[in-house]
Order: structure tokens, then C-alpha cells, then sequence
């Protein structure tokens, strides 16, 4: 009997290592990318913003997500260029004492990018990003419930775009890896190249003086996707 079992135990382990190599196989000889076809994409993922200046005074990032969707034109098996259109949840968290200011601000980004594939599905990518602001509220939080309702209507009328740039411009690097199967994933960072104020001028008696700091959007993204 326990001969039996270890035969059939052996042939399993035999079975199974062969559906690995062959799985594995298939990865590594299908065709990532073919030439002259376009892919469209589909992706989620995991933001972590900060503001270039405020994150040097303790200023926390704001977690939030990033959808959208992206388009692939594979000039070649290895060069690929991929625009794309994503809403994105960005900003950064300032404490003062136990009070959170948020500075909550959500965009509509276009990036568009050059895309190397290095080996199989590894890939790196970079280019500009072009992003318009949809909104940006400033949210108050005392860790008071009621405190906290309160001020989250008052905050919720808050409009900051006002005194912001309605246009953000950055560069984007990163790197991924697409599977056989159509599903990638991605890692980037969005370095901001625009200032976020945009205070205009400002006037004190007679004085009239321009106040727009060096606060720039910076963006770490974690995407998945999945290809047709």
C-alpha cells in the first residue's frame, strides 16, 4: 500500500513540475508586444502624494487611488508608445498640534509615455504628464467626532483651486511588467515641474508683491492592469 501511494505520490510531483515548465515556457516564448498593434489598458492602483515643500516641515502624504485607462502602440516588439487619461487623488496632510489640515486635491491626468521593453514583459517608461485640477478642498480634522462634523461642512465649502494652478506638469519614471496574459503591473513617480500656489498678486497698503512658493505635486503610483 505505501508503495502504491509513493508511486502515485511521485507521478503527481511529475505532473505538476510539468504544467510549471510548460507555464513557464509559454511566458517566456510568447510575444509581449507585436508590432503595429495597439493595446488598450485598463488600470487601478495606490497613490502616495506629497507637496515638494510642505513634506520638509513633517507635512504627511495623502493616500488615495488613481483609475484610468491607457492606450499601447507597439512600433516594434521592444519601443512602445502609451498615452493614457487617469483620475488622480493627490495632495499632502499638514498636523499642527492634533489638529490634520488636508490639503485635498484631485486631478484628471494625461500622460503620455515611452515605453522599453528590456526583457520578456519587463518594461521601463518615461514622459511628460499634463494634468488639469478637477477640485481641491482643505479638510480639517481634530479627532473630535463632533468637532470633526462640524468642520467638515465648514471645510467642505472651502474651495483652495482658487489660489491654485489649474494646470500640472511633470515627468514620469517608472518601470513594470507584463504578463503573457494580458495582466501588468507598475510602479512610477510622478516628479511635479509646475508650482501648486498660484496666489496672483497680493496687496498690503500700497504694496503690491507676487507670493507663489516653490510647492511642487510629487507622486508615488503602485498600478495594476490588464491588456487586450
Amino acid at each position: 500500500m505505501f508503495i502504491k501511494n509513493n508511486k502515485i505520490l511521485k507521478s503527481m510531483k511529475k505532473t505538476v513540475l510539468m504544467v510549471l515548465v510548460s507555464v513557464f515556457a509559454l511566458q517566456m516564448n510568447a510575444q509581449i508586444n507585436e508590432a503595429g498593434r495597439f493595446y488598450i489598458t485598463p488600470k487601478i492602483g495606490y497613490n502616495m502624494a506629497n507637496i515638494s515643500l510642505l513634506d520638509k516641515y513633517g507635512a504627511d502624504p495623502r493616500h488615495g487611488i488613481n483609475v484610468g485607462i491607457s492606450g499601447e502602440y507597439a512600433i516594434n516588439e521592444m519601443i512602445s508608445i502609451e498615452p493614457g487619461l487617469f483620475y488622480s487623488m493627490q495632495g499632502s496632510t499638514i498636523k499642527v498640534s492634533s489638529v490634520k489640515l488636508g490639503l485635498n486635491s484631485d486631478y484628471l491626468n494625461v500622460p503620455i509615455l515611452v515605453k522599453a521593453y528590456v526583457a520578456d514583459g519587463l518594461n521601463i517608461f518615461a514622459g511628460p504628464q499634463v494634468g488639469y485640477m478637477m477640485s481641491s478642498r482643505l479638510k480639517v480634522k481634530t479627532g473630535i467626532s463632533l468637532i470633526d462634523d462640524i468642520l467638515g461642512i465648514v471645510s467642505d465649502n472651502i474651495d483652495l483651486s482658487k489660489y491654485e494652478n489649474k494646470l500640472d506638469v511633470s515627468i514620469v519614471v517608472g518601470l513594470g511588467y507584463q504578463l503573457a496574459n494580458g495582466f501588468s503591473i507598475s510602479a512610477s513617480y510622478n516628479v511635479g515641474m509646475t508650482k501648486v500656489p498660484d496666489f496672483g498678486d497680493l496687496k498690503w497698503g500700497d504694496e503690491t508683491f507676487t507670493f507663489n512658493p516653490d510647492a511642487k505635486n510629487n507622486v508615488l503610483q503602485v498600478n495594476v492592469g490588464y491588456r487586450f
